[in-house]
């Protein structure tokens, strides 16, 4: 769970899911994280009040008490056990790849946001009410091979005509086309009214990055999602 912290104020985006693993059916080594489908099922009312009396506004105020006001973003790496929610991490920085899955379905302006997270007048942030998939194409092989400096081919136009969008990120722009990098090479997002919809808009738009390149076809899918 993201959230936006203006040192008194604290307001959460909607859940997102990740999944480390690299292989379908969370097979494989662990990776910085090859995708989320957003709102997480599992982050229900309950476990929203709870993280909200627990967490969320006691860590806001613990440093402020310690002299150490917060002003900017909390990322908050949840595990859900047995006995409730825990702290798995904070991060005082957007999370990769949950931000690509939540700020696309910011409604207020993020320069308004920003502006109110420095001047202390955080209120009212609106997001739409859609649920949101993310997939991660990697070099094939990866976590282990690298495949750096090979060319990939994507077909942006394509992609954004099925209402999907592209985020670049372990790649290099050239002058003979895109290149990987070695690492994650770029997200691919798509909303919709419900993470089913969002993920066939996902995985068709996956079919337009050709190369050395592959991504988890499961994240999003009902087999996943209510696992």
């Amino acid at each position: 769970v993201l959230s936006f912290v203006d040192g008194n104020t604290i307001k959460t985006m909607t859940s997102a899911q990740d999944h480390k693993r690299a292989k379908d059916g969370d097979q494989g080594l662990n990776t910085g994280g090859m995708g989320t489908f957003s709102p997480s099922p599992f982050y229900t009312e309950e476990v929203d009040e709870f993280c909200k009396k627990y967490i969320y506004q006691p860590t806001v105020d613990a440093m402020k008490a310690e002299g150490r006001e917060f002003k900017g973003i909390i990322f908050f790496g949840l595990m859900l056990t047995a006995d409730g929610p825990r702290v798995l991490e904070y991060n005082a920085r957007f999370g990769d790849p949950e931000a690509m899955n939540v700020l696309p379905l910011l409604k207020t302006p993020l320069v308004d946001v920003c502006q109110a997270i420095v001047d202390g007048t955080l209120d009212e942030v609106e997001f739409e009410d859609k649920a949101s998939v993310c997939k991660y194409i990697v070099p094939d092989g990866y976590p282990e091979t690298e495949h750096a400096g090979e060319l990939i081919e994507v077909d942006e136009a394509a992609i954004e005509e099925l209402g999907a969008k592209v985020f670049y990120a372990a790649v290099s722009a050239e002058e003979d086309g895109i290149h990987l990098s070695g690492s994650r090479a770029l997200g691919i997002v798509a909303s919709g009214k419900s993470i089913e919809e969002a993920e066939k808009i996902a995985e068709k738009a996956c079919d337009f990055v050709k190369g050395n390149v592959y991504h988890r076809r499961d994240v999003g899918t009902t087999e996943l999602v209510n696992k």
